[in-house]
């Protein structure tokens, strides 16, 4: 059944314009939106730590109960997410074709606010609720990194921002490395004495045609896309060469052996041709994993069965927010909400699924009040 609040949101919220950094905009409804519902708002500095203008929009509602639940989502979306034209057919939400959905995020950031407003328009007693509506997580989850904890009482965190049917929850996602490769060889006439040079755009491909990339096994992966050189004529050795790329893994130890390996494969390619190297190595955030006993998945479940909904708890292959709290000790799980092919212009958005989203935020908010009571 359609929830038109929901949807005129949705829509309202997937036509005003953002971007990491630049979520100015999602950011003033929002702060207004949460305001109306009774929550005290502030908003951080994040963006000051990523070149943005914006940071976090930061919402508390203080409880009549014992306990504290924090809910998060994302206000930035990946690049072609401006002038977004959404478009229904047959139950299903696209963009025209021309960009991006952007239903990563913000049909998280919707299924939020419903959740919240069916829950307080219920009148239950509840705990501190705490609300993040994050900036910069498409580009390195800036906001969650920059999040002053102490402000946050909460032990419970549910992120509504994973793709896949309603009733999934990530608990588990990999930790990533981002690595970078300069090589220095030395120029030539490449028609008189190439000999004399060292091609550091060779260097660079050997380097990468025998290197482990791509599915590592079944936790691990490497992608390098990122490739350049420094030459500007066709008639000279090229001396400068850079690669970029990750690497990610769900077990750290093995992500730790794989930079290693990166490392070191990369340096012993560039001393047999003789060319300089730099390797760059920045973790970028830490894997985790969530067991089934834990509170937030036992909440999860029991909100699952209350609706009707199949419950399954799956890991992830991508980072989110969720990475950054469970490392400062939060166990945060991911909610889906519904979308696919998010990241393309291919994304959608199933709207049962996105409205059944709203339900499950104010489930999850009622069953974690219950035991909250009951303690």
């Amino acid at each position: 059944m359609k929830n038109e609040r929901m949807y005129e949101e949705l829509l309202e919220l997937l036509t005003t314009d953002s971007a990491a950094g630049k979520e100015n905009a999602i950011a003033d409804k929002l702060t207004e939106k949460m305001k109306a519902l009774g929550f005290t708002v502030t908003q951080d500095r994040a963006g000051d730590t990523f070149g943005g203008e914006c940071g976090n929009v930061i919402a508390v509602r203080e409880g009549e109960l014992q306990g504290s639940l924090f809910l998060s989502s994302h206000m930035d979306r990946v690049p072609n997410g401006l002038g977004i034209k959404p478009v229904e057919k047959d139950g299903v939400l696209y963009s025209d074709g021309t960009t991006i959905l952007a239903a990563d995020d913000i049909s998280g950031v919707c299924a939020i606010l419903e959740g919240l407003r069916q829950v307080l328009a219920a009148g239950t007693p509840l705990p501190r609720i705490e609300v993040v509506f994050s900036v910069g997580e498409e580009t390195g989850l800036f906001g969650a990194k920059a999040l002053d904890m102490s402000m946050i009482q909460s032990r419970v965190g549910y992120i509504f921002d994973s793709p896949g049917g309603i009733g999934r929850f990530v608990n588990g996602a990999p930790g990533m490395f981002h690595l970078n490769v300069e090589i220095t060889g030395r120029p030539a006439h490449a028609g008189n004495e190439p000999e004399k040079g060292i091609d550091a755009a060779k260097t660079m491909c050997d380097m990468l045609s025998t290197l482990k990339q791509g599915r590592l096994d079944e936790m691990s992966t490497a992608n390098f896309p990122m490739l350049s050189t420094g030459s500007t004529a066709r008639n000279v050795v090229c001396d400068f060469a850079s690669f970029k790329g990750e690497a990610r893994s769900r077990d750290f130890q093995r992500l730790v052996d794989y930079v290693a390996y990166f490392e070191g494969h990369c340096k012993k390619v560039a001393e047999e041709h003789g060319a300089g190297i730099k390797v760059e190595k920045i973790e970028n955030f830490l894997p985790f994993a969530i067991p089934e006993e834990d509170e937030a998945l036992v909440v999860a479940r029991a909100a699952c069965e209350k609706l009707g909904l199949q419950y399954r708890a799956e890991v992830g292959g991508g980072g989110m927010d969720a990475n950054i709290y469970n490392n400062k000790g939060m166990a945060t799980v991911g909610v889906a909400t519904g979308y696919t092919k998010n990241h393309t212009k291919n994304e959608q958005l199933v709207l049962e699924d996105f409205y059944k989203s709203g339900e499950l935020a104010q489930t999850l908010i009622e069953t974690f009040a219950a035991r909250c009571e009951s303690k």
